[in-house]
Parts: C-alpha cells; sequence; structure tokens
C-alpha cells in the first residue's frame, strides 16, 4: 500500500462529520476481505450469496446481516459516501465490499475532501482552536468492526501518523495537497506520472514514502 493511500485516508477521516459533531458510527468503514486492505483483523472469508439490496440501509443491515469482522451494509456505504465513490450498480454485500476496496487501494476519493479538510483548518485557525485534534473517545466511537476508522486507517496508525510533525505539516503542504486530489481523481497512474513529470511531486512523495517507512 502507498504511503499516499494511506495519506488519503487520513484526509477522509479528518474531513468526517464523525470528528465534527456528527454521528460517527453513520460513518465507520466496512470491514473488506480482499488483499488490499490497509489493515487485517482477521484471514476469514466467508462466501457470501448475491442479496439484492434495498434502497433503505436499515433494510440492507436486515436483509444481509454483518458477520464478526464485517460492518454493516448501511456502513460499507457511508464510507463510499464519505468518499463520493458511486455505487449505483452494486446490488449485493460482495459487490460493496469490492467498491470500497478499490477505493481504499486506489486513493479513490473526491478531491473535495481536501478543500473540506482546508475549511476546517482555516475555521480553527480563526478559533485559535486545533483542527488536528483527535482524541480517543472519537477514535473509539468511530471505529467499524473491522477495526479500521472512516477512510481505512487503523486507530494505532492513525495515532502514529498525527503525532509525527513532519507528517502533519506534509498534510497541510499545498504541493502534498496536489498530488492527493491527482490520486483521488486518477489513482496509481496518476501518481507515477506525476512522479515522473513533476520534480517538486517526485521530491514530496519521496519524503513521504521516508517518513512513512520510518514510523513504527
Amino acid at each position: 500500500m502507498a504511503p499516499i493511500f494511506h495519506l488519503i485516508a487520513l484526509v477522509a477521516f479528518l474531513s468526517s462529520p464523525s470528528i465534527n459533531g456528527a454521528d460517527a458510527f453513520s460513518l465507520r468503514p466496512s470491514a473488506v476481505s480482499h488483499r488490499c486492505r490497509i489493515h487485517s483483523t482477521t484471514s476469514t472469508t466467508t462466501a457470501l450469496s448475491a442479496i439484492e439490496i434495498g434502497t433503505d440501509d436499515d433494510d440492507d443491515d436486515d436483509v444481509d446481516p454483518s458477520l464478526p469482522g464485517q460492518m454493516k451494509i448501511s456502513e460499507i456505504k457511508s464510507e463510499l459516501d464519505l468518499r463520493k465513490v458511486n455505487y449505483n450498480d452494486c446490488f449485493d454485500r460482495e459487490a460493496l465490499e469490492i467498491r470500497l476496496n478499490e477505493a481504499r487501494c486506489s486513493g479513490k476519493a473526491d478531491p473535495s475532501l481536501i478543500d473540506e479538510f482546508n475549511r476546517r483548518n482555516l475555521e480553527a485557525n480563526v478559533k485559535g482552536e486545533d483542527a488536528l485534534e483527535v482524541t480517543d473517545n472519537m477514535l473509539e466511537s468511530a471505529v467499524g468492526g473491522d477495526g479500521t476508522l472512516p477512510g481505512g486507517l487503523p486507530p494505532d496508525m492513525l495515532k502514529s501518523m498525527m503525532s509525527d510533525p513532519e507528517l502533519v505539516n506534509m498534510l497541510r503542504s499545498p504541493k502534498m495537497q496536489e498530488v492527493m486530489k491527482l490520486v483521488m481523481e486518477g489513482g496509481q497512474d496518476a501518481l507515477e506520472d506525476a512522479m515522473t513529470n513533476d520534480k517538486e511531486a517526485y521530491e514530496c512523495v519521496t519524503k513521504l514514502n521516508s517518513i512513512m517507512g520510518n514510523m513504527k
């Protein structure tokens, strides 16, 4: 998993209503039983039959209830909504899990998440507050059944990232944000293109890789 995908997951969490006074439960991510999960708390994959999903999230959860290590269908949809990833063509749990897994593994998300992150930072600065302050209570209330937060990061990884001053500075870097937006829209191909054709982007991503590589 490329470090920039972890950074995008961090931005997704910091931009979610779960740390802005909203109900964190509605934004908990799904457990994704595919190889590219950011973190795994269970190695068991259970075959699921294709059960048609309706439009009401609560009904979805009744029709196809979650198993241990999984989140509800409504919670899968919540992270897809957070990333603004369309899932209208997903008609069962497996299809939704695949769609979320693909988004997490490619960094796919709406670039407006970056704008929301910056808006919150600006508002917090005006009030003299720290927009990046995340309490243990916030994390505990937002953790899903797969042990991850909205965006896909495990709480321990998020806390490690947030405690690194260099990484936090990079999160606010205009160039890093420009690269993240490119990746959100174009995935791995966009990242490789930026690193090939933009020296500043290459240096920024290389520095991020080094910071994440040294993180415990």
